[in-house]
């Protein structure tokens, strides 16, 4: 499988690209690029890994991801129709003495911390959303000074998430092929019993090689990492429906109640039942 790797195609009358990514050209492979992003979701929900954490994404929701910060969005429903409005721009587009400004520095910083990758949270969310619907229909000065404004209003606002605590490895275009394939393939069958054997063959190493591969690749171990898909699939069950817990277990991919219950509260610090009735809406049953 090859990996999407973006560029750029400025020409003498862009030094950026604003655009609507919408499904089928919305679903990319696992890849990174070395231009900075600044996307909001517009339709789908569903797991963002990006860098070597796994979160949900939902509609409204907007990202700063900078440069080289390996990403994958994957809708929950494949079936349904995904889009977001991207803006690619390079840490230098607007010249390479222009962040040395005095006026300029916080907007540097933040794009040093944007290589951890950003969610935005709040009002800072919405009003860089309403600027992001506008900018795809905007030209010249008028898109750059949205652009501009955009990045001002998120640096001297505290309202994002920080999505890893550390920078990230930059990949090769093999290993973004291959870790792809790994996760299209635990995304498909966490449900089901995996073996590691399995998905060892998928990147064609033993599973010993290929455990330190991905723990190296991705800081995680892959039994982890699929735990985490896992528990992030029983969360949306409890929240979202009636099911009676214990099912919610089994369709979640756990093969016994005791395993379940023990990750769900290391990883969330409280019982299943307990989350349901912290986080659902109110006529929904424990089960």
């Amino acid at each position: 499988m090859k990996t999407l790797i973006q560029k750029l195609p400025l020409n003498h009358a862009s030094s950026f690209v604003a655009r609507t990514y919408q499904t089928p050209y919305f679903e990319t492979p696992w890849h990174q690029h070395t231009e900075i992003e600044l996307a909001l979701i517009r339709e789908s929900e569903g797991t963002a890994f990006i860098g070597d954490a796994l979160i949900e994404y939902h509609p409204d929701d907007v990202y700063l991801l900078g440069e080289n910060l390996p990403h994958w969005f994957r809708k929950a429903d494949t079936s349904a129709v995904g889009s977001s409005m991207v803006v690619h721009f390079t840490k230098d587009f607007w010249g390479r003495a222009f962040l040395d400004l005095p006026e300029l520095n916080a907007i540097k910083t933040l794009l040093e911390v944007s290589v951890q990758g950003l969610r935005l949270r709040g009002e800072l969310r919405w009003r860089v959303a309403g600027q992001l619907r506008i900018i795809e229909q905007q030209q010249g000065f008028t898109q750059l000074a949205t652009l501009l404004d955009c990045l001002h209003l998120i640096s001297q606002s505290g309202e994002y998430t920080r999505i890893n605590q550390s920078p990230v490895l930059t990949y090769s275009t093999t290993d973004q092929a291959q870790i792809h394939t790994v996760l299209e393939y635990t995304m498909t069958h966490f449900q089901q019993k995996i073996r590691l054997d399995e998905v060892a063959a998928l990147t064609h190493r033993s599973v010993s090689a290929f455990c330190q591969y991905f723990r190296k690749s991705t800081k995680k171990s892959y039994v982890q990492f699929l735990t985490e898909i896992r528990l992030a699939h029983a969360c949306k069950l409890l929240t979202t429906t009636s099911l009676p817990v214990t099912q919610i277990c089994f369709d979640s991919g756990f093969h016994n109640w005791a395993n379940f219950s023990k990750h769900f509260k290391q990883q969330l610090g409280m019982a299943p039942s307990q989350y349901r009735r912290q986080y659902s809406a109110p006529q929904l049953p424990e089960g």
